[in-house]
């Protein structure tokens, strides 16, 4: 892509594919004149020799980003597939990411606050344009989706209950 475009800068984290969100670390991909233009303004040592070493170990490892990516993939397929099954979504976009777009019927900030009050964090994004009663679903493990989709139905299905009981 930078080959074909010398204006052109690609950000990778470490973070889902490489699974190292906890040592925040990214790196840029770009023509040498951008890439020194943001050497010039970067703080010295901005990167611990630690995250440092992580990271370079991590690079060195892309059977392990492979494996991680494969099962981000095949994980994001399970997630969306049990997400169109559930009768209070209506409509789960597509998506290239390590997250699923999820419109509801309703209540979706109520499900939101419900959901991070019980430990598991999903975004709201019915505030965003065209995204009402929208959800950001992020993919984790098997177990981890497995949980998140258990408490988005029970949740659901608890505000729905009191909503109409009102």
């Amino acid at each position: 892509l930078i080959e074909t475009y010398p204006n052109i800068l690609v950000l990778q984290t470490l973070s889902k594919a490489f699974g190292l969100a906890g040592i925040r670390c990214g790196f840029a991909i770009g023509y040498d004149d951008i890439i020194q233009l943001m050497n010039n303004v970067k703080a010295p040592y901005n990167v611990n020799k630690l995250t440092s070493e992580v990271a370079i170990n991590a690079m060195k490892n892309i059977s392990t980003l492979e494996k991680n990516i494969k099962v981000l993939l095949d994980q994001r397929k399970v997630v969306a597939k049990e997400l169109e099954e559930m009768d209070f979504v209506i409509k789960v976009y597509p998506s290239d990411s390590n997250f699923l777009l999820v419109r509801l019927k309703k209540l979706s900030k109520d499900v939101y606050k419900h959901m991070a009050d019980n430990g598991i964090v999903v975004r709201y994004r019915g505030s965003e344009l065209h995204c009402k009663e929208c959800l950001r679903i992020t993919i984790g493990t098997e177990k981890e989706n497995k949980a998140c989709l258990q408490l988005l139905t029970k949740t659901y299905k608890e505000l729905a209950a009191a909503t109409t009981n009102c």
